[in-house]
This record gives C-alpha cells, structure tokens and sequence, in this order.
C-alpha cells in the first residue's frame, strides 16, 4: 500500500450473473479485484469537488475511532499466528502486517500532525 492510502474493507453485494461477469472482466485484464476497483473509485471521486473543512475535520475527529477498531481486530487476529499446530496462512500474516501499518499511519495523523 502506498505511503498516505489507507484501506476501507467493504463487501459487494452481486448476483451470481454479475459476479460470474465481474470474474471474467478480472481474467481478461488480468488484474485483482481490489486493483480494479481502486482504480474505478479514485477515477469517479477524481470528478467530484473537493470535500468541505467540515467534513475533512470530521475525518480526522474519527482517526481515534478507526485506531481503536484497527487495535481491537488487531488483538483478535495475533493469538492465530502463534499456534504451533495450525500455522497461520500467508493471508492472516499479510492482514496482521496491513492492520499494524495503518494503526501506525492512523496514530501519526491522529496526535495533530
């Protein structure tokens, strides 16, 4: 992930004709999901104006929130890449690495910064 981008998990609610359609657009560009759609949100938001003071404070005001959900999955997730009989699969380390980066991308904008 990119210095100053921050991730948003969602989920895409899809028929299984318009997932079987979003599957076959992925191979024949042979991109990943969240590439693809990373690049048709910035590419819609880029024509919008820019947000208001207001709502740029109200994001900073909820950095605080953010950082203590992040710390709290955080803690729910470690305790499963120490079990000595079930390795954790690489996905959970990557996912564990991601929450620890952007709880130390949150807290550095979150003191004033």
């Amino acid at each position: 992930m990119a210095e100053g981008h921050f991730t948003i998990p969602t989920r895409l609610y899809l028929t299984h004709e318009q997932r079987a359609k979003l599957y076959d657009l992925l191979d024949q560009e042979g991109r990943e999901l969240d590439d693809w759609l990373t690049e048709v949100a910035t590419s819609y938001l880029e024509t919008l104006p820019a947000p208001a003071t207001v709502r740029a404070t109200a994001i900073g005001s909820a950095s605080t929130e953010e950082v203590r959900r992040r710390k709290s999955e955080l803690r729910r997730l470690r305790p499963r890449l120490n079990d000595p009989h079930n390795p954790p699969p690489p996905w959970l380390v990557q996912m564990v690495a991601d929450l620890e980066a952007e709880i130390r991308r949150l807290e550095g904008t979150s003191d004033g910064s």
